[in-house]
């Protein structure tokens, strides 16, 4: 049996990986929308996975750089 990793399960909100990426909500809402992020409802809220969301910001800074 796969051992847990619970890194992998960490989950943010839309807000906050907008910061971490330099952009606004409503694009990341359109990221998930168009599937280029996954997002998972807890208590109303949809929340993005934080590995996904530290993989865009690095490769926006990289586009920067």
């Amino acid at each position: 049996m796969k051992q847990h990793d619970a890194d992998e399960d960490q989950l943010i909100s839309q807000a906050k990986a907008a910061e971490m990426c330099g952009m606004t909500r409503a694009a990341i809402h359109k990221l998930v929308s168009a599937g280029r992020l996954r997002a998972t409802e807890v208590g109303g809220r949809d929340l993005v996975y934080l590995k996904e969301v530290e993989v865009l910001a690095r490769s926006r800074q990289a586009d920067v750089a």
